[in-house]
């Protein structure tokens, strides 16, 4: 029997300085647990790739403020994120970063191919500019008539941009949100952000980014074109003949990541991907099958970030206990708070509950009944597939609580170590 292929993807980082911060392992190896559940079915085939969102203005400003190349200060930032990542013991596929020259090759194919069926065009007028940051911003990059990045008060200019015309297909993007799985107020926000569409505006003023690929132009690519169609190029990194080979596309079965991406990146991405489809690139017109946002980690009861100097990292954490920790904080979509004295409570329970693993040995007949070992199993496989993570931990308390008295037979403590490895694989 053929087994069922499951493509499972995250939306990839940004290799900011600062490294992998709480929420992306929130994020990731949260995921590579349910990663790991699917795997340990023989019925399933799982697709779990990784990569980086290179180009972007935050490695340019800090590069040009300390005086050095940004590509060099980005590669180095990838380097410790690998490092992070395997320390988080993540089984994901690192395939592609999207500043590679063979990575740009196809977001310069994607540009001239947009050009040629007349949907990329330029054309004189008014735009958001950055007197800071130097480039022009997308309207969704301005908060408050400021930029989101520095918070430099924003300017209206009239400047010759280049534009992707997404209001082409703004029915069809409507029309499909009868169509897919995502949240509802994703749904809802994409279906507000369309009765309000203008072209996409894809010209940026700056040198760490993908060159238009025209004679003349000294303009580089908004970055959220070179996150458009990346899942894609996840299916065939190495041809360099074709984006992806038909034989090797897969659409995406669920794809993960926070609820800040509903609109701009969730939408280009659609629209990018139903014209792939038009082209006969792909044989299917969406991209995701379905989509979940991770909640927030909230530390202090506000949301974590450098200018409140409650950013944790982590480094310094045993990656089981952080695992098994941010799982209990709350439902995934949800999130929760960050409390030390939780994660003291837990690094405990795991304590305790490896001690009673490793030390049953008991022989003979079933310490524990099979059929209440059986539907402990159930209940946390089922909690997983509904991504229930906190359950799934409060799970593994209450059968460790009911039974810390009881001696292990062989079978049923291969079975617990078993399913402790999906959730703490270290």
């Amino acid at each position: 029997m053929s087994k069922i292929q499951q493509y499972i993807c995250v939306m990839f980082p940004y290799p900011s300085g600062d490294g992998l911060h709480i929420g992306h392992v929130y994020n990731y190896a949260i995921i590579d647990s349910y990663c790991r559940y699917l795997k340990m079915n023989e019925n399933y085939d799982v697709f779990q790739p990784f990569g980086y969102d290179a180009f972007g203005l935050p490695a340019e400003n800090y590069a040009k403020k300390v005086g050095r190349d940004p590509r060099d200060v980005t590669y180095e930032n990838i380097e410790k994120f690998r490092v992070q990542m395997q320390h988080m013991n993540t089984e994901f596929e690192e395939k592609l970063i999207t500043s590679d020259p063979s990575y740009q090759k196809w977001t310069q194919w994607l540009f001239l191919k947009l050009k040629e069926h007349d949907l990329a065009y330029k054309a004189m007028g008014n735009v958001n500019w950055c007197p800071s940051c130097k480039t022009v911003l997308a309207r969704e990059q301005v908060k408050d008539a400021c930029c989101e990045r520095c918070n430099s008060l924003v300017e209206v200019k009239e400047l010759e941009q280049w534009y992707f015309k997404i209001t082409k297909y703004t029915e069809r993007l409507l029309a499909n949100l009868d169509k897919i799985d995502y949240p509802e107020s994703t749904i809802n926000a994409q279906r507000n952000w369309l009765l309000n569409q203008h072209d996409w505006c894809v010209s940026r003023q700056r040198p760490w980014g993908c060159p238009i690929p025209l004679e003349d132009e000294t303009d580089t690519l908004d970055t959220f074109v070179d996150s458009s169609f990346y899942y894609i190029r996840y299916c065939d990194p190495n041809n360099e003949n074709e984006l992806c080979a038909p034989d090797k596309y897969k659409q995406v079965d669920l794809y993960i990541g926070g609820s800040e991406h509903a609109t701009m990146h969730l939408i280009y991405a659609r629209f990018i991907h139903m014209f792939l489809y038009d082209i006969g690139v792909v044989p299917v017109e969406e991209p995701f099958k379905k989509v979940i946002h991770q909640g927030m980690i909230l530390h202090n009861g506000e949301k974590m970030s450098k200018t409140k100097g409650n950013v944790i990292s982590p480094d310094s954490y045993d990656p089981d206990e952080l695992r098994f920790y941010l799982m209990f904080i709350g439902p995934y979509t949800d999130g929760g708070s960050w409390s030390d004295q939780h994660l003291t409570g837990v690094q405990r329970f795991i304590a305790r509950m490896k001690r009673w693993v490793e030390d049953s040995n008991a022989e003979g007949d079933y310490a524990i009944a099979p059929d209440e070992l059986s539907r402990f199993m159930d209940q946390v496989f089922l909690d997983t597939d509904n991504f229930r993570f906190n359950k799934v931990v409060s799970g593994f308390m209450s059968f460790y609580n009911k039974h810390k008295k009881t001696q292990l037979d062989y079978l049923s403590k291969v079975i617990i170590m078993n399913m402790l490895e999906i959730y703490m694989p270290g």
